[in-house]
């Protein structure tokens, strides 16, 4: 009989694979299973253990590359679910449920099939705990395709959700390393070791640590690159490119391509302007890819190896789910977590398939487990083969059960890019709102930095606005930066200073204040403002923005500032007429509206301003984490009685960057609380502000340090500096 045609023609196979899965998953779907069972069945159908269109062969070389992409755009998603803002307040609970399940699973399948093993006569002591070892070090590992592709299917979001498919990878990575030292045991039990047993069991560690290396820097260049495009076509170019490059040079390196493609996805989404519209670009390409994966999986299931594992395979499944679902309970029962979530998350853990494969292989291909690798092979087949059946619909009933079940939505366009508006004026609007009466006794002083004509105006509108605030006076201070007085006063630099100060003094009088000015001398700017706000007691201060795109010394003189002063730092970015009747107030979180609370309270004081809280949320919130984020900043300004008309609006952002610059088109000012990351955090996380200041066409303030925007390490270290 010469070779089938399927076999010689791979896209007619691929053809196959899609029109059967595709056929079966909709079936599927109208009996309530999720489409990845049917994309299964489709691929058992067709392949070698019914009716063998396919050849193995075929599936498991020429098909082959298809898995890899697949797994690669699976771990790239699941690096998105790991957004640090989001799992903050789930810390705990992923750490103990990731344990929990983990031990168990280890405990359990390793106790059971070893004492299994033993007891039926297959081998002496030794080869059962070398059995049990292996075995549990691989039950460990969950298949993270089947769970995303449940999730996406159903439009899945919340806690729950987030906190599966955060212990998947965390299991995962712990199943790479227990297999490592579990392979270096039993070559020690069997007798077959050669090389070091500790270099053998630190080799998973350095594969763990070198993959999310190589996935970190792919992803903070993917975010680079992507952040300056604005078409969705080439988003999507640079986020593949990106992918396959992370998953084929952690092969080449002999790394984790899995592990890599989830730090490359966890740098992205953690990025302070968090744009993940490389998510959204790849989420179109996926649909195709992941029906060839499921298909190709399910052909690549050998039914008879179920009969080959018998008893033991039987003992394997059971106490791989039995670890799985107790472990995830009773860790998540100590976090404490309400009981129907608690008995429901290792129902999500259960499917099982890549990983446990690979690993399945890499003891094939050792001589040194010659012993017991058909046995390992026969079990750990088994049960792929019966929890990638069952794991799917597990997952589905356990969102149905914590009530994360969204309601498909057609995925908008990316907005396109906002030009920032050209710096073609400065000019402030008059004041013709009725003049500020002083308080009679001042608190200290707002300082209002001025180095440059064309924009000390404007600065101190904003410091007098902020010293009526905090019934203080504002003050105009130039640094001089001479290295004696004498050289200052004695040059042209000093009628400088004269002629910043008149500008300054009469933008002061028109709203009614009287200024102070102050000359500090110091060989650094920084230093200078410093010097000035412990002298006069500063309660704020205020610098300009540079006018230029790129300026490296005023950013370390505003890093210095907002680490250094115990009060708030107000950089103002100038962009054409200075208006502040509608304020843009964009939170990433709780903690951003401590920090530019008294800046807005400032501004919305004088007379009827427009307020709106601009609630960034991650792109997959659904309308009630939407309207709870919405409810919490509205209760905020109520609390504060925040002047003016306030309106608080929660949006599930792709891009904050974008989405900040839409709503900006409609405000007259920004106000905005920049981060306070510092060195290499800062380089990681980067910072949102900055990004919106560089590209914003609206005049905007940054508001960095004071104390309402520190930890108590950090207040406890100002305040010994100082």
């Amino acid at each position: 009989m010469g070779e089938p045609v399927i076999d010689t023609n791979l896209v007619f196979a691929l053809s196959l694979l899609l029109t059967v899965g595709f056929a079966l998953a909709r079936l599927a779907k109208a009996l309530h299973l999720p489409s990845v069972t049917g994309y299964i069945v489709a691929g058992i159908a067709l392949g070698p253990s019914w009716l063998n269109l396919i050849s193995t062969e075929v599936l498991e070389t020429r098909l082959q590359v298809f898995t890899h992409i697949a797994l690669l755009l699976v771990a790239f998603g699941i690096g998105e679910r790991f957004d640090l803002q989001q799992l903050r307040a789930q810390a705990r609970a992923l750490v103990r449920v990731s344990l929990g399940e983990t031990l168990g699973t280890f405990v359990l399948v390793g106790t059971g099939v070893g004492l299994v093993a033993w007891g039926t006569g297959r081998g002496d002591v030794s080869f059962a705990i070398a059995v049990g070892l292996v075995c549990a070090s691989i039950a460990v590992a969950t298949a993270p395709a089947a769970t995303v592709m449940v999730i996406r299917e159903l439009e899945a979001t919340g806690p729950v959700s987030r906190l599966v498919l955060s212990s998947v990878v965390v299991n995962n990575a712990l199943s790479v390393t227990l297999f490592g030292i579990a392979v270096a045991a039993a070559q020690v039990l069997l007798g077959t070791g050669g090389g070091s047993p500790l270099a053998n069991a630190t080799r998973p560690l350095v594969i763990t640590l070198g993959s999310l290396l190589l996935g970190i820097a792919v992803g903070l260049v993917c975010d680079f690159v992507v952040h300056r495009l604005r078409q969705r076509a080439d988003v999507l170019v640079v986020a593949l490119a990106a992918i396959f490059f992370c998953g084929g040079f952690a092969e080449y390196l002999g790394l984790s391509s899995l592990l890599a493609g989830v730090a490359a996805g966890f740098a992205v989404v953690n990025r302070d302007r968090r744009d993940v519209r490389a998510f959204r670009a790849v989420n179109d390409f996926e649909p195709p890819i992941y029906g060839i994966f499921f298909t190709l999986a399910g052909a690549q299931l050998h039914l008879d190896e179920l009969i080959a594992a018998g008893l033991l395979g039987a003992i394997f499944v059971l106490a791989r789910a039995a670890g799985k679902y107790f472990g995830a309970w009773l860790g998540a029962r100590s976090v404490p977590m309400e009981p129907r979530r608690a008995r429901s998350i290792g129902l999500g853990l259960l499917p099982q398939a890549g990983l446990a494969i690979g690993l399945a292989y890499l003891v094939r291909q050792d001589p040194t487990l010659e012993p017991i690798r058909t046995l390992v092979i026969n079990l750990v087949i088994a049960s792929v083969v019966v929890n990638e059946l069952l794991g799917p619909p597990l997952v589905r009933a356990m969102l149905m059960r914590v009530g994360e079940v969204g309601t498909p939505a057609a995925e908008a366009e990316a907005r396109p890019e906002v030009e920032p508006g050209e710096l073609d004026s400065l000019d402030v609007v008059p004041w013709t709102w009725p003049k500020l009466e002083p308080h009679r006794t001042a608190r200290g002083s707002v300082l209002v930095g001025v180095s440059h004509p064309t924009t000390t105006a404007g600065l101190t509108r904003i410091g007098v606005l902020l010293a009526h605030h905090y019934a203080a006076r504002p003050t105009a201070v130039h640094v001089a930066t001479a290295e004696h007085p004498d050289d200052f006063w004695d040059s042209l630099r000093d009628q400088e200073a004269v002629g910043l100060f008149r500008i300054a003094d009469e933008e002061a009088q028109s709203l009614g204040y009287p200024l102070d000015t102050e000359v500090e001398f110091a060989g650094d700017a920084a230093l200078g403002m410093l010097r000035a706000a412990e002298e006069i007691d500063g309660q704020a201060i205020v610098v300009g923005h540079p006018l230029v795109r790129t300026a490296p010394r005023f950013g370390r003189i505003v890093d210095a500032l907002a680490r250094d002063a115990l009060c708030p730092v107000v950089v103002v970015k100038f962009a054409g007429p200075l208006h502040t009747e509608r304020i843009l107030v964009p939170l990433s979180g709780p903690e951003d509206y401590l920090t530019v609370r008294p800046v807005v309270a400032a501004l919305g004081a004088v007379e009827e301003h427009q307020i709106t809280f601009l609630r960034l949320m991650p792109a997959e919130c659904g309308p009630t984490e939407l309207q709870d984020a919405e409810l919490e900043v509205q209760d905020y300004a109520h609390c504060d009685a925040m002047p003016g008309h306030c309106r608080c609006r929660a949006v599930a952002a792709d891009s904050r960057v974008h989405e900040v610059l839409e709503a900006a088109r409609y405000h007259d000012i920004i106000v905005m609380a920049s981060s306070n990351q510092r060195g290499l955090r800062r380089a990681f996380f980067g910072s949102l502000a900055e990004d919106v200041a560089l590209r914003s066409p609206r005049s905007m303030l940054l508001v960095a340090g004071g104390l309402e925007s520190r930890s108590i390490e950090e207040m406890g270290s100002a305040v010994r500096d100082v």
